[in-house]
């Protein structure tokens, strides 16, 4: 039960993490950590409950864990939006939650250490990918004396 108990905390702590770092507010934060709880919660009922059937082929702990990821891209798809002028907005929100839940299956499985990797990489990206866009765009500016790169260049 304390294992459990762990698992669910380390999941909080995470999509916490996560959610701080991509955005400040409180939703934000709020919808990474819950994400990352029941995926956490739901791999690990997936786990125990398999564990009390004494069939062998009928044990597929998997199979409960798979339908979070068909709930995340349902939701993620909600997030994604399509602008009049063809701009698309969402996609890194979806793929974070996205993120987040798989980061939840792996707490929920007992697998912490893939997790703690995968989450340092994550925060990374979050971290330096606009500073990196950013300064790549200052260096097109001043090299190219262009402030965008048009289409077919």
């Amino acid at each position: 039960m304390e294992i459990w108990v762990g698992r669910i905390v380390l999941a909080a702590i995470m999509g916490f993490i996560l959610g701080v770092s991509t955005d400040r507010s409180i939703s934000t934060t709020r919808t990474y950590t819950i994400t990352c709880m029941v995926a956490a919660l739901l791999t690990i009922v997936s786990n125990e409950f398999y564990k009390n059937l004494t069939f062998p082929w009928y044990s597929d702990p998997g199979r409960l864990s798979a339908q979070i990821i068909s709930a995340i891209g349902f939701i993620g798809t909600g997030l994604i939006w399509m602008a009049e002028d063809k701009q698309s907005s969402g996609l890194s929100l979806a793929a974070s939650l996205w993120i987040t839940a798989i980061l939840g299956i792996l707490i929920g499985a007992g697998l912490q250490q893939a997790m703690i990797l995968a989450t340092f990489l994550v925060i990374i990206v979050f971290w330096f990918s606009d500073s990196l866009i950013r300064y790549k765009n200052y260096l097109w500016k001043i090299f190219m004396g262009k402030d965008k790169i048009k289409k077919g260049e």
